[in-house]
């Protein structure tokens, strides 16, 4: 308790709370991690120019003047527009409990663990921001009055793919003619994201069964052999797929009067995205920046170890209505390390 009002929590203790957003069990982590900014829009331009083919510089004879390059074009129209923030009526949640039996001296905990979950709706939406920018080579932010798109510059030549996965497609042909197409670009193909329905169907695929039907003895493939398959053929050494789901309100059920949430996928279960990683394995980074609330007289900015969170948790008393609010936010935008090395596919329907 601070100030003397119940449930208000200083605010250096809400620094180790957004510490951390990595999900072990997230497969989009892997391939596009997280990290901390000064400025999202200066690491977003140091990053398109470190990870472009590299643009030869020209021989000049003695005494001329050196021939001017160029900076790689980034959307920076809309980079910092991506403030995600959620907050919860403390007070009206206090209440809950109290009437629930919880003690005073026991609240504190229970509001810890409020600010955690609201946290996690931050880290949520940057998961969703991640698997579409995955999906569609592009972000769209439509909710809470904004509408607008961030374009990564993925050629639109590597989003309208399309793949047949069926028994008796020809899918070695298809993979074949998409891994040229990104060689003809300059980079090579090294892993692919999709669904354990998509995954099934390529297992399936005879033609795919038949040219490793001499190790195996034809049948269905095992992921392993699937997996060794791609390696040896095409590259792919990366193969990732992405069931997980979300929940969206929706609104209060008229009929019971209790919050209605959709459930909805993080990465389409009929589409199939090509990517060429680093080094390290990444395509991309998650930038996390400082939210409005970091620039407030007074606040704190640094956790343990003088780490700064990505995501902040803070209180504020209203005083009419008397309501304790807490809120949790963060400034994030997903990036894409080559726009180049996307290629994206839709899974063709079954006629």
């Amino acid at each position: 308790m601070e100030e003397q009002i119940l449930g208000f929590i200083p605010q250096e203790e809400w620094l180790d709370v957004g510490l951390s957003v990595k999900r072990p069990n997230d497969p989009l982590d892997s391939i596009i991690g997280d990290e901390r900014t000064g400025s999202i829009l200066a690491r977003w331009q140091s990053i398109a120019a470190e990870y472009q083919i590299p643009v030869m510089a020209n021989f000049h004879g003695f005494d001329t003047e050196a021939n001017r390059t160029f900076r790689v074009p980034v959307d920076s129209r809309h980079i910092e527009k991506g403030l995600i923030k959620v907050k919860l009526n403390q007070s009206e949640r206090m209440r809950e409990l109290t009437r629930a039996g919880v003690r005073e001296g026991d609240i504190k905990e229970y509001v810890l663990q409020d600010g955690v979950r609201l946290a996690d709706q931050v880290a949520t939406r940057s998961k969703v921001a991640k698997a579409e920018m995955m999906a569609t080579g592009k972000v769209t932010i439509k909710e809470n009055n904004l509408d607008l798109t961030v374009d990564y510059g993925v050629p639109a030549d590597q989003t309208g793919l399309e793949l047949d996965l069926g028994p008796e497609a020809d899918v070695h042909g298809q993979l074949q003619d998409i891994t040229a197409k990104a060689e003809a670009k300059g980079l090579a193909l090294t892993g692919l994201l999709t669904s354990r329905v998509s995954l099934a169907k390529l297992r399936q695929n005879k033609a795919v069964q038949g040219l490793v039907a001499g190790s195996l003895g034809g049948g269905l493939l095992s992921r392993a052999a699937l997996e060794s398959y791609l390696a040896d053929e095409f590259g792919i050494t990366t193969v990732l797929t992405d069931d997980l789901s979300y929940g969206v309100e929706g609104g209060i059920d008229p009929a019971t009067g209790r919050p209605q949430v959709s459930r909805k996928r993080y990465f389409p279960e009929d589409k199939v995205s090509f990517f060429a990683a680093n080094a390290a394995g990444k395509v991309g980074a998650g930038l996390w920046g400082d939210p409005p609330e970091a620039e407030l007289p007074g606040f704190y900015t640094a956790g343990a170890g003088g780490e700064r969170p990505f995501v902040y948790v803070i209180q504020k008393m209203e005083w009419d209505p008397a309501v304790l609010w807490t809120k949790a936010s963060g400034l994030f935008m997903p990036v894409l390390y080559n726009p180049a090395g996307l290629w994206i596919a839709g899974v063709k329907k079954a006629e």
